[in-house]
């Protein structure tokens, strides 16, 4: 039965990533994947150590992800304020607004019933 081994791998910098593969004793990488999930920068790839792996396999997955910055971070918690901010000016100006909106009446004008219609002598004849 053949396992995978897998490795995590934080890093500070994209770059870093493959600089601590071409340092590791490797024989091929390749299937590389790159993604960004909720502003995280992943890195995948399959790596095949030239030395041999305890577990019965040949290759080692590794996934690789870089831990915010500085710069990173502060970038985060401007747009997080800027959003809770947002919120909180929508909430005050939705507590102004009228609660229930008065519908317009059906009718847009009066309705007058006019008197029955007289049947005068003259027309008795």
């Amino acid at each position: 039965m053949m396992r995978t081994k897998w490795m995590r791998l934080g890093v500070r910098d994209p770059a870093d990533i493959l600089r601590w593969a071409s340092a590791q004793d490797t024989r091929q990488l390749d299937d590389f994947r790159y993604r960004v999930i909720h502003g995280r920068e992943f890195v995948s790839f399959r790596m095949v150590p030239r030395y041999r792996v305890q577990i019965g396999t040949s290759d080692i997955i590794v996934v690789a992800h870089v831990k915010p910055g500085r710069r990173q971070r502060l970038a985060a918690a401007a747009t997080m304020l800027a959003q809770k901010t947002t919120a909180w000016v929508s909430a005050t100006i939705a507590a102004f607004r009228p609660r229930a909106v008065i519908p317009a009446p059906s009718q847009t004008a009066e309705l007058f019933e006019f008197a029955p219609l007289r049947i005068s002598s003259h027309a008795r004849r």
